[in-house]
Order: C-alpha cells, then structure tokens, then sequence
C-alpha cells in the first residue's frame, strides 16, 4: 500500500527499486552487510576477469591479507603451487550457469603457508543475465584435515608397533642364539686369528643387533642414563656409515669444540645420529661433503645453554613443502623404501630431553644441500 499525497490509500506493488529505497530495504541491505561482515567463513566476491570487488573479516582472518590489500586486486593471488587450476575451472562452470557447491582445494595466505579450505560459488549477473563475476565462500578446515590426519597416524602407528613386537620377537631369537654361541666360542681354543675374528664377530653382531632395532624404529634404551660425550657418540654413529661414504666418495670434516657432556641414552642420541648421517648421505649419490659440528650454544627460541651438533651436507636440498612436513610420521621422501619413521623418531627423542631438530635447506634445483641442527640443553 502507498499513500498519495492527498493522503488518500493507494494499491501498488513495490518494484524493486522502491525496496531497495524505503527503509524496510535499506534495513535488509545493512543486516545482509552485517552477516557478511561478521562471518567467520571468506565471502569474497570478483569480477569476471578475476579482480576482487569485496573481502570480508572472514577472508582476512583465513588468508592475512586486509581489505585493502586485496580489493581491486586479483584473486589469483590465493592460488596454490599444489592446487592447480580449479579457480579457472570453477569460473568455466559459473559462465555454464552451474553452481559449484562445496569442493576443496589449496589456497596460499599471506605467509606463505598452504590451507586446505571447502568452497561455495556462485555466479554474479547484471540486470540482462549476463554474467559479470562470482560470489565465493570459502571456509578453512585445517583443524577437521589435522584431526583426520591425526586419527589416520594413530591408527598406523598401532599397526606398526604390532608389526614391531612380532618382528622384534621374531629377530632377537636367532641374534640371541648366535650370540651365544660366540660366547661359548670364547672358551674354545683358538688361534690368534680366530680370537680376531670371534671379537670381530661379536661387535658386528652387536652392531646387527642396534641396527635391526633402529630399522623397526620402535628403539629405546633401558635403564638410567648416563653422562657421556656427544663428540663419541657423533663418532660412533659415523663408522656405521663408513663403507658407505668411502664407497660413495663423500669427505667427511669433523669440528668439535670442547664440550662438556651429556646426561641421556647413548643408544637413543645414536639413533638420531645414525639417522641423520644416513639421510645427509642419502642426498649425495654422486659425492660430496659432509660436515659434522659440535658447539656449546645458547639456543635463540627457549634462550637455555646447551650442545647443538649440526649434520650438514652439500647434496640435493629440499622445496618448501618437504621441508614443512619433513617430521611427520609416514611422510615418505625416498620412495620405494623409506617408511617416513625417521625423523619422526628424532624429533620424538629430542623432545624427550627438551631438545629440538630444526633443518635449513636450499631448493631441491640449487643442490646446494642441507643442515639440520639438534640442539640438547645441558
């Protein structure tokens, strides 16, 4: 109803322009505007060509940028390296009339960092129907890929640690019997070669044994620890790997300061080792230099003293993405044999003595290698 200007009632019906217009209109429009704006998810709108026209709170708290960072802006800028090209797919689908309804992919944000986001978009037409742009809604769901990611590594890990037990049973029986049977070898008479070769023997086997337990990479020593010197340990870990660097050609330096030592495992800090030097070795097939590091430091995160040993190469470096998931447990780099356990397992004994690994690495294409650093707080 309108009422004239004789103040007489009209019966009229409202075209859009008039909502629009009247205060019922301009009511609607500032409570849509506020939806929007208090939104948690992205609503982001841009033209046909890609150029962002709104962006809301939701869109800066997802993706860092503000609103006038990103307004007259492409929107190809929150394109992933890993998402290919569904942006340009989804405005094909838009331009056909279709709705695209809830499909994830990759987005950067500002820092650099790659989230996982689920996606709503719809067309934007003018008065004619011709379309002019899209409406997207974009909603992080980081947190559900961690707690699913979570779930599936728990579940793995249970199946390993069962395989482990029945390995390990399976294992340690014949180790046990050879190793007693080189122990009753001790008490036989034997020839200056032959107590050469039994005590060889006994340390290769022990060597088996460590080894074998470190491959399951369920290893943890018994008992208490004790004091002991990180350089030995370094050393240690080294001659297991000694035919391989030979054979491989790669130079070892060694740079150990005076440091004072350790109160830990010797088995576990020599996993971690053991570990280290194998991948540093692993990124030099053709040779190489590789550098082995003890310091006595201050730690620039937690600011505690403390030992850093740093095992550093100059083989293939790692991208961006490699480096980000490095420690995750199963995240497998060297395919077909590498079970993704680790450096897992180093980061987990690290953690163990309030330590960290942390790792620098140029670009996979720069070969300019890598260095990873354990720091130990004394």
């Amino acid at each position: 109803m309108l009422v004239d200007h004789t103040g007489s009632q009209q019966d009229h019906l409202h075209t859009p322009e008039e909502v629009l217009v009247s205060g019922s209109g301009f009511e609607m429009l500032q409570r849509f505007a506020a939806i929007i704006a208090s939104s948690d998810d992205a609503i982001i709108s841009n033209t046909i060509e890609g150029t962002v026209t709104s962006w809301n709170n939701g869109a800066e708290r997802i993706f860092g940028y503000a609103a006038h960072e990103m307004l007259g802006q492409s929107i190809s800028r929150l394109v992933s390296a890993r998402g290919g090209d569904d942006m340009a797919k989804s405005l094909d689908r838009i331009r056909r009339g279709e709705h695209v309804d809830h499909y994830e992919a990759m987005r950067r944000c500002k820092d650099g960092r790659e989230i996982p986001v689920s996606l709503t978009i719809s067309g934007l037409r003018d008065s004619s129907g011709e379309f002019v742009g899209a409406v997207k809604i974009a909603r992080d769901v980081s947190a559900r890929k961690d707690a699913e990611m979570a779930i599936r590594t728990s579940e793995k890990l249970a199946g390993v640690s069962r395989m482990a037990t029945s390995l390990a049973h399976d294992i340690n029986n014949p180790l046990a019997s050879v190793t007693n049977l080189l122990f009753l070898l001790e008490n036989e008479e034997l020839s200056e070669d032959g107590k050469q070769y039994l005590a060889t023997a006994q340390r290769e086997l022990s060597r088996v044994a460590q080894i074998s337990a470190q491959a399951l990479g369920f290893y943890r020593s018994k008992g208490e620890p004790v004091w002991h010197s990180l350089a030995a340990i370094l050393d240690d870990a080294l001659a297991l790997h000694q035919n391989r660097y030979r054979t491989l050609g790669v130079e070892v330096s060694r740079d150990y300061q005076p440091a004072p030592n350790i109160y830990s495992h010797p088995g576990e800090l020599r996993q971690v080792m053991v570990n280290l030097i194998g991948n540093a070795l692993d990124a030099m097939p053709s040779g190489g230099k590789l550098r082995l590091r003890v310091r006595k430091t201050t730690d620039w995160v937690t600011h505690r003293q403390g030992l850093r040993i740093t095992v550093a190469d100059t083989g293939d470096g790692m991208n961006a993405e490699t480096r980000s998931r490095l420690f995750e447990p199963f995240f497998v780099t060297k395919k077909p044999i590498g079970t993704g356990m680790g450096l897992w397992i180093c980061a987990d004994i690290a953690s163990k003595y309030d330590g960290r690994i942390s790792v620098r690495s140029s670009d996979a294409r720069e070969h300019n290698g890598s260095v990873f650093s354990l720091f130990l707080p004394l």
